[in-house]
This record gives structure tokens, sequence and C-alpha cells, in this order.
């Protein structure tokens, strides 16, 4: 990769820094080297609302880096991306909310962990509680049914999440299972 001559992610457009991804690997003498493999912007997929832009995928866990088989795995997904999670994987995803707009309630098989780094994003449970997330705030999602909403009109939200596979809770006897609606994804 260089250092910084490609063209910035299309999320500048829209008023946010550009994203940039650097990754490492290493030299035929083990040395660590900046990869060349993929192109430092991220692929992105609009939901009706929403970019999603797809950072980094493992298909199982640990990771497997010999020969830089992950790199080559994450590139065989693409330019398809990934809808929710990967069963055994994990999902390294940077979500762009755009004014007024969110995401409606799911529940995926994941544990995610996720980190404001632009705007505030209001976090709605099923059981009616909420929160609003801000700049900086860090939050793990274990499984439950919730919803996003950017309440601001005019400025864009940015959340950063790492989606891990997991095995959903039996609650009073009734197995959770993924609950989500993604049926309008087109690849940009």
């Amino acid at each position: 990769m260089s250092s910084g001559s490609e063209p910035p992610s299309t999320a500048a457009a829209v008023g946010l820094p550009p994203l940039r991804r650097v990754i490492t690997t290493h030299d035929a003498d083990g040395k660590a080297v900046f990869s060349e493999e993929l192109s430092q912007t991220i692929p992105r997929i609009e939901i009706p609302g929403m970019h999603f832009h797809l950072g980094y995928t493992l298909n199982q866990s640990p990771g497997v880096l010999n020969n830089d088989q992950d790199l080559k795995e994450y590139k065989d997904r693409l330019p398809h991306n990934v809808a929710a999670s990967i069963p055994g994987g994990t999902v390294l995803r940077i979500v762009d909310f755009l004014p007024g707009e969110g995401a409606p309630m799911h529940r995926t098989k994941t544990v995610d962990f996720g980190v404001i780094l632009e705007g505030e994003l209001e976090l709605i449970l099923d059981s009616g509680e909420s929160t609003v997330l801000r700049r900086g705030d860090i939050l793990v999602q274990r499984g439950t049914i919730h919803e996003w909403k950017n309440n601001s009109t005019t400025e864009i939200a940015r959340g950063f999440f790492v989606l891990v596979d997991a095995a959903l809770p039996t609650v009073n006897g009734t197995q959770l299972r993924e609950e989500i609606s993604v049926d309008e994804l087109k690849t940009e």
C-alpha cells in the first residue's frame, strides 16, 4: 500500500473525514511491512439511510494469518460484502447514519463492540429503554434486539463496530434467534 496516494473514500463527500485502511503483513524475512494486497479505500454498500463500510472480515476464530490466508478470504468476499455476520468469524464495519435516519429493530447472532466516532446515535431497545451515545462512547451489544436513530437533522453520525459470532441465549425456555431485515442491500 502506498502512504496516501489512493483516492479518498466516498464518505468524504457526505461531510465526514474519509476512511483509510492500512493493513500490515510480513515480508520474506519476517519483518513487518505494509500490505499492498488491498486498497486503502474501504468498500461500501448502501442501505436506505445508512452507508455500510466493510473494513475487514475473518472467516474463523482464531484467524489464520499464515500465507496471508485471511487477506485472501476477505478479498473473496468482495465485492459482495457481508449482510450481518459470519458464522464462526468476525466483521469489522463502519456505519454512517444519515441525518434523521437509522436502522430498524434487529438482532444479530453476534456480540458487537462499538465506538461512536462522529455525531450522536440513539440506541433504542425492544423494552422501550433508550440512551444517546456520543462521540467516544463505547457499546457492547450482546445479541439484544435494538434499533439505531440519528436524531440530528443536519449531521451524519458514524459508528465503528466489530461483530463477533456468538451463540444467542435461551431466555425463559425460548432460544433467541437472529432477527434482521436487510432486504434492500445494494453494492455501490
